[in-house]
Order: structure tokens, then C-alpha cells, then sequence
């Protein structure tokens, strides 16, 4: 059973196989890989034009998180920036540092403490999309099974859904075509998804 753990963007146990639609053949030069993105065994020279960050998700989690201002103009700016395939090539503090230095008026006011957590909310939320979309194309996957992260922590949402057998498959598992949404908005995914095989389903 393959998993990710949805935490600071990072894919582990994941085969490259099911990420096809990330990956862009790109002629000439290419530079080494490096960053968050090669763990997931897609180098940059690989990734496509935009990242799969829908706007209504993105401000979800922007009005969740209390220290970023209502200021239509930074989340068009954040928005972006977070859909730029260079956003997964750094680590979140990298990646905010390189806005901070880039912004102009009232994104530049942002504390970058503040941007970096933002950002590992939203490495959360695209990995695990690529993730899932991966997934659909792996013969003879027929959910996923979501585990906390972080028991300790995890809001009284999050343990239902991992408690709960809405589906038949058994407690945690989703079809996927009903994979829930983060149940806690402005904060990381406090999941870790693993993939359900109907050879798993039998055992």
C-alpha cells in the first residue's frame, strides 16, 4: 500500500508512473534537480505551467488564516505565485523569502514567519492533489484510506473522518471520486493518505 504524508509538500512512497499528467518534456538545457519537487521524483525541468491550486481552495484557506490581511491584491499575488510551477521547487520559508524579496506595497508587509506557514498549508493542499490525481491512474486502486498525522491535534472533524466507514470500504476510506476536503482550514492537511488496492480490500 503506497502513501503520502501531507506535511510541508514532501511525497513519500509515491511511483512516478502515476504522476503523468506533471510531468513536460522540455528540449535543451537542463538544469541539476533539486528541491521538494525531486523527492516526489519530478524534476523541475519536468513540471508543467501551473500547479493544480483551484482559487475558491486558495481563498478557503487564505480568509482561515487569521494573520494575512483582506487585501484582494496580495491573495491575486499569492495566488500566482502559488501556482507557478517554481513554488514547489523550494521548501515554504525559501519560497516565501523569494516572494518577500519580489513584493511590492502591502504584500511586502507580510511577516515572513507568517507566508511560510501560509505556504506549508498550500504544499499540503497541491501535493496532495497530485497525489490523489496520480492515483487514478494506477490499475486496480479503488480509494484512499486517511490516517491522522498528528493525533494529538487533530480538530474533532478530522478523527471523524477517519473513524467514520461512509462508504462501505471500511473506517477511512474513500472512493475517489469522495475524498474530503481539509476539514480544517488555513491549517496543513492533517492527513496521511494511503492507497487502497482491491487486492487490499480483500485480504
Amino acid at each position: 500500500m503506497s502513501r503520502i504524508i501531507l506535511a510541508h509538500g514532501n511525497f513519500r512512497g509515491t511511483e512516478r508512473s502515476g504522476l503523468k499528467w506533471f510531468w513536460q518534456k522540455t528540449a535543451g538545457p537542463q538544469e541539476p534537480p533539486r528541491g521538494v519537487v525531486v523527492e516526489a521524483g519530478v524534476p523541475p525541468q519536468e513540471r508543467v505551467d501551473r500547479l493544480p491550486l483551484p482559487e475558491i481552495l486558495f481563498a478557503r484557506h487564505y480568509h482561515a488564516f487569521a494573520d494575512l490581511p483582506d487585501d484582494p491584491e496580495l491573495m491575486s499575488a499569492l495566488l500566482a505565485w502559488a501556482r507557478s510551477p517554481d513554488f514547489l521547487r523550494d521548501l515554504p520559508r525559501q519560497s516565501a523569502r523569494r516572494f518577500l524579496a519580489r513584493a511590492q506595497g502591502a504584500a511586502g508587509s507580510v511577516e515572513e514567519q507568517c507566508l511560510t506557514a501560509f505556504f506549508k498549508v498550500l504544499h499540503s493542499e497541491i501535493t496532495r492533489r497530485m497525489y490523489l490525481e496520480g492515483a487514478r491512474h494506477r490499475e486496480g486502486v479503488v480509494g484512499i484510506r486517511l490516517r491522522l498525522r498528528d493525533p494529538a491535534t487533530a480538530g474533532s472533524a478530522a478523527q471523524a473522518l477517519v473513524s467514520d466507514d461512509a462508504h462501505g470500504l471500511g473506517p477511512g476510506i474513500y472512493p475517489l471520486n469522495a475524498v474530503p476536503e481539509n476539514p480544517e482550514p488555513g491549517r496543513e492537511h492533517p492527513f496521511i493518505i494511503q492507497i487502497v488496492t482491491k487486492k487490499d480490500l480483500s485480504q
